[in-house]
């Protein structure tokens, strides 16, 4: 079983990830003084991110290649209808850091 915060920082107060399925998750464990408020919390942060106000929506044509970082945007997929072809890969995030600062040391 995973465990993260739905907001992780990094060690200067920054954004470093964000944790969020609202659809794929466990019940979150706190103590009870802290409960409430944190559900509260939760229940305006979902509300916001499903705010079309606050959301870049665009259709993707055959061949189209979308990038981004998975642990800063969140990203989602809309109902659609007819033949669909999707497909996805991950890399991660440490390794791509790691070659690009040995790049950087060599140029």
């Amino acid at each position: 079983m995973a465990e993260n915060p739905v907001i992780g920082l990094d060690r200067n107060g920054g954004l470093r990830k964000i944790t969020y399925n609202n659809y794929d998750r466990a019940p979150f464990r706190l103590e009870d003084s802290r409960q409430a408020a944190f559900y509260r919390s939760l229940t305006l942060f979902n509300s916001l991110i499903n705010d079309r106000a606050y959301q870049l929506r665009f259709g993707l044509r055959p061949g189209t290649v979308v990038l981004f970082d998975n642990w800063r945007v969140l990203h989602a997929r809309e109902a659609y209808e007819g033949h669909r072809r999707l497909c996805g890969a991950y890399h991660n995030k440490q390794d791509f850091l790691s070659k690009l600062r040995l790049l950087r040391k060599r140029g």
